[in-house]
């Protein structure tokens, strides 16, 4: 029944979002952003770079892995409506795969049948990020599958403890693409590594720490080419991205709003969407421009620490509680953070192992973004952990109301107890009949 209903999962997940797609109109109008414009650049010029609005060189503003994977669908479909097609449809079907898993990864987790069912059926309806999700420009719904996959893989080797017998070296080589599809997930393997050391019992820390070691340098060895690429190229150690000067600068500074969406709709410059950007940009280098834009920022939040800390904490609450224009989304994002956080309470009493994987990975994954502008596609990769313990709490609740409607039944089906006076008055008038 289970499997089945991860089937239907995945077909009504996949028809809504390409559905909706084709409604906001993703199929017809295109849009150009860096990633695409890398994928282009490499399908067109044969070089890893020009994610700015004028040609700008090398880049390592993103990570390789996804635009060299548009790059193939744009080799493969053509760049008009084709590929653009193909391109959301594959983003739709990869969504729709980690929709489907949801349940069967509940079952695995030892959550209950009731919570995958429902951490289904949530996944199914809930678009939190529309463009990263549908358009496939952003890599957040690979993120997101490698992240539940990732985190499946890591319950199972802790439950067996298979990690003593033999190394897990699809684990390490998930570990290792999924660091370089997305830098941020290093923390949190440094946070399980560390977590696990501390657990682990002494006999078998030395195996333990034989493992670990393996570990970090599979994920190594997967940074290993693009970093020496970037050291070739730009003459810099650069083992992961080069943009975070830029996002810095974009996210602290004189009239900064804490989210992207207003930043760069108004004044703050964006070499992506402004043509002075993108020339210097060109003109400076993408590395000294980046350095000089983090040393900008950074001079500003040293003069300005109380303005530093006012958007920090509004970035920080974004992030929790997504801001919302309309009333319904508003509102039905503070519910489900709720939900998520009361059912990871819930969890730590059917399920710690789980709920300790959760909650490292709530601590440690969105730190970087407190710091730069908020966007609802750089939660976008953990937002399945939400919906999981948001189905945890609803899953109770059900089961309490379903405990009581049963008891209220028993007792109406009990014998109506009759009370002393009125058994009394039965008895006179049986022995008054009796007499006449």
């Amino acid at each position: 029944m289970l499997k089945r209903y991860s089937v239907a999962v995945f077909i009504f997940s996949f028809g809504l979002r390409a559905a909706v797609a084709w409604k906001m109109g993703f199929f017809r109008h295109f849009q150009s952003d860096e990633m695409v414009r890398i994928a282009l650049s490499v399908l067109r010029y044969h070089e890893y770079g020009n994610p700015y609005l004028i040609p700008t060189g090398p880049t390592a503003h993103e990570m390789p892995v996804y635009p060299l994977f548009m790059s193939l669908i744009y080799l493969l479909f053509g760049t008009g409506a084709a590929g653009e097609a193909v391109k959301i449809l594959i983003a739709c079907a990869v969504t729709a795969l980690r929709c489907a898993l949801l349940p069967r990864f509940c079952m695995a987790a030892g959550l209950g049948r009731a919570v995958g069912i429902i951490s289904g059926a949530l996944a199914t309806v809930y678009i939190s990020a529309l463009q990263t999700e549908l358009r496939g420009n952003w890599d957040g719904p690979w993120q997101a599958l490698a992240l539940l996959v990732l985190i499946w893989m890591t319950i199972r080797i802790w439950s067996d403890s298979s990690w003593l017998e033999r190394t897990p070296f699809l684990y390490f080589i998930l570990w290792g693409w999924a660091i370089l599809l997305q830098p941020a997930f290093f923390q949190i393997l440094a946070i399980f590594l560390l977590a696990g050391l501390i657990m682990t019992q002494a006999p078998v820390r030395l195996r333990y720490l034989q493992q670990s070691i393996a570990l970090v340098l599979v994920v190594f060895a997967f940074l290993a080419p693009w970093t020496i690429r970037n050291y070739f190229q730009f003459g810099k150690f650069m083992p992961t991205r080069s943009n975070f000067g830029l996002e810095f600068w974009l996210s602290n500074g004189p009239g900064r709003a804490f989210d992207m969406k207003t930043n760069l709709g108004f004044e703050v410059p964006h070499p992506s969407l402004d043509l002075r950007e993108a020339q210097l940009v060109r003109q400076m280098g993408e590395v000294r421009y980046n350095r000089m834009k983090l040393d900008e920022a950074a001079s500003w939040v040293r003069s300005n620490p109380r303005d530093f800390v006012r958007l920090t904490l509004r970035r920080f609450l974004a992030w929790w509680l997504p801001p919302e224009r309309n009333v319904f989304f508003r509102v039905a994002g503070l519910g489900l953070t709720v939900c998520a956080v009361i059912g990871l309470g819930l969890m730590f009493r059917i399920r710690p192992l789980v709920a300790s994987l959760f909650l490292m990975t709530w601590v440690c994954f969105p730190v970087i973004y407190y710091v730069i502008q908020w966007s609802s596609k750089y939660r976008y990769p953990l937002e399945w952990e939400l919906l999981v313990c948001a189905a945890v709490t609803l899953s109770s609740i059900s089961r309490a109301l379903l405990r009581m409607v049963n008891e209220k039944s028993s007792v109406s089906r009990q014998p109506e107890a009759v009370p002393e006076y009125g058994r009394v008055a039965r008895e006179r008038r049986v022995s008054f009949n009796s007499t006449f």
